[in-house]
């Protein structure tokens, strides 16, 4: 694929979706974005050369809304429309098919339904005999509380809900503390699983209908991420794309015990949060590879992102050629990197700071 002269980028929110812009960007295209109030924060990126308002309310008149898309697209000149997040590549697998615009792969309905919760995600794993922590699910806090009192939930466990992203919610709970845990939490439904004993990975491909053309493996212990080989991993996620035949980007985590057995945990059928430092390590999932070529990967690469590389500096420890790349990668896009890692619109959200920077930066331009 061909990098266009103006690609729009449908976001949500902001985080996430800035980076998918930058990478987006790194590809030559010149980015719009489209989304509702909580994504106008994109528009203070240097990267990011307008932005539009449009609701993503679309299940009531998702033929008005491909209209509506269709016709940002024909008067700002897009050629590719792709998704940021969960509530856009959703929105973009259904109504895809009633676009005149291309859009980025993305899977269908179904599948999309089938990966993104967890506890859909682990039923999945089940029927079709892939390796995935024992679990269930409990309506509310109530029932998770009698299931302890009852001893009919197996210790240690980790507890979370099933519908979120970035470990928010997500606690391990043991015989000790149990109770008390169990006792804090505000959300429902609780996805309880076993325990295990290990370390984490996360694994992303772009598959076109089952067939994976691109892949990464990495962990990220402290901000160092470790691209590497898990082949275990890697052909347990390509059976899976193979029987759903899926299409898209899609990022699976999971856990590889003491026994060196990989388990798997869950998948956003998205694009993910870390994929600016695979593009800086090599690879760029919003450029995916065309059909019938080998399979692009990256390993032995080792990437700090600023925080870890002060850390390691502090140690008198050489910044490596991958680490310069990434802090260069922050540095280009100061202001609204900074905004992103601070996590702002989750902690100190400020509407007025941020229609100070977007003015300030449409009055710059």
């Amino acid at each position: 694929m061909k990098p266009c002269r103006r690609w729009l980028v449908l976001a949500s929110e902001a985080e996430l979706q800035y980076r998918v812009l930058r990478c987006v960007a790194e590809l030559g295209a010149e980015v719009f974005v489209a989304g509702p109030a909580q994504a106008r924060s994109l528009a203070i990126s240097r990267f990011c050369a307008r932005y539009i308002e449009f609701s993503l309310d679309w299940e009531i008149a998702p033929e008005k809304t491909a209209v509506r898309l269709d016709a940002i697209a024909r008067a700002h000149g897009i050629a590719l429309i792709l998704p940021s997040d969960a509530p856009t590549t959703r929105l973009l697998s259904n109504i895809g098919p009633m676009l005149r615009t291309r859009v980025f792969p993305v899977p269908d309905p179904a599948s999309f339904d089938e990966l993104a919760t967890k506890d859909r995600f682990m039923q999945l794993c089940r029927r079709l005999s892939l390796p995935h922590p024992q679990g269930q699910v409990f309506a509310g806090r109530a029932e998770l509380l009698a299931a302890l009192e009852k001893g009919t939930l197996r210790l240690p466990a980790i507890l979370k809900p099933v519908n979120s992203a970035g470990s928010i919610g997500v606690v391990r709970i043991d015989s000790a503390n149990a109770r008390e845990i169990a006792e804090t939490i505000g959300y429902a439904p609780i996805l309880a699983q076993d325990f295990i004993e290990g370390e984490d990975r996360s694994l992303t491909v772009f598959c076109r209908q089952g067939r994976v053309s691109s892949e990464v493996t990495y962990s990220h212990p402290d901000g160092v991420f470790a691209f590497t080989a898990e082949p275990e991993f890697s052909a347990l996620v390509r059976a899976l794309a193979r029987r759903m035949k899926l299409s898209g980007v899609f990022n699976f985590d999971a856990r590889v015990g003491r026994d060196g057995k990989v388990w798997l945990i869950e998948c956003n059928p998205r694009f993910f949060y870390n994929m600016d430092v695979a593009m800086v390590a090599g690879l760029n999932f919003a450029r995916p590879s065309a059909p019938g070529q080998s399979v692009q990967t990256v390993r032995d690469v080792e990437v700090c992102i600023p925080p870890a590389l002060l850390r390691q500096m502090l140690r008198l420890r050489r910044p490596r050629a991958a680490d310069l790349r990434m802090l260069f990668h922050w540095l280009r896009d100061p202001v609204m990197f900074a905004l992103v890692a601070s996590g702002y619109q989750r902690r100190w959200f400020s509407r007025a700071l941020e229609m100070f920077l977007v003015t300030r930066k449409c009055a710059a331009a």
